[in-house]
C-alpha cells in the first residue's frame, strides 16, 4: 500500500480532481473569451489554468509514489507510463500557456486556445489510462475486496474502439520503470 494514502486509499485519484476540472474549464474560459471578447473570461482561464498546474503538481508527487509500487515489467507499468507520460505533456503544455499570456491574464490570440484545448484533450484521454491502470492494478491485488474488483469501464473494454485505440498507445510504451521493490 502507498505511503501517500488517506484512510487506507491512495492519495493520487482524490488529488486529481482539480487538475481534471480546472484545465478543460480554462479551455471553456477561453472559447467564451474567444466569442465574446470579454476579459473576465481571460482572467477566468488564467486563474483556472494556473489552479490546474498547482494541483496537477500535487497530484503527480502522489502518483508518482502510486508508480514506483507497480512492478516492472507488467502491462500495469506499461498504462502507467502512457498515463504519466499524458500527464507530463498536459502538465507542459499548461505551463507554456501560462507563459504566452501577460501577467493580467491576457489569453488574446490562437496560442492560448489551442494549448487549452490541447490541455483538456490531453487530460481526457489521461484520465482514461489513469483509471485503466487503476483497475489493472486493482484487479491483481491479493488483498482486494470486493469494492475494488469492481467490472472494467465500458470505454477501456478491449473490444470497444476507444479500448483497441488505447491498445495500440500502450504497444508503444515501455513496460519497465523504476520500483521501490
Amino acid at each position: 500500500m502507498s505511503e501517500s494514502t488517506a484512510a487506507h486509499r491512495s492519495l493520487h485519484p482524490l488529488l486529481i480532481v482539480a487538475p481534471a476540472a480546472l484545465i478543460p474549464l480554462g479551455f471553456i474560459f477561453d472559447a467564451l473569451h474567444r466569442a465574446t471578447d470579454k476579459d473576465v473570461y481571460a482572467k477566468a482561464a488564467y486563474a483556472s489554468l494556473a489552479g490546474g498546474l498547482i494541483g496537477g503538481t500535487v497530484a503527480a508527487v502522489a502518483g508518482a509514489r502510486d508508480y514506483l509500487e507497480i512492478e516492472s515489467d507488467t502491462e500495469v507499468k506499461r498504462t502507467a507510463n502512457v498515463h504519466a507520460i499524458l500527464n507530463g505533456g498536459v502538465m507542459a503544455v499548461t505551463a507554456a500557456n501560462l507563459a504566452l499570456r501577460s501577467k493580467d491574464g491576457d489569453g488574446d490570440g490562437n496560442g492560448p486556445l489551442i494549448l487549452s484545448a490541447l490541455g483538456a484533450l490531453g487530460i481526457a484521454v489521461s484520465g482514461l489510462f489513469g483509471a485503466r491502470t487503476a483497475h489493472e492494478q486493482n484487479a491483481q491485488a491479493p488483498d482486494a475486496g470486493p469494492a475494488d474488483k469492481a467490472p472494467e469501464l465500458d470505454v477501456a473494454q478491449p473490444d470497444s474502439l476507444i479500448g483497441k485505440a488505447m491498445q495500440r498507445v500502450e504497444r508503444y510504451a515501455p513496460s519497465f520503470g523504476p520500483t521501490l521493490y
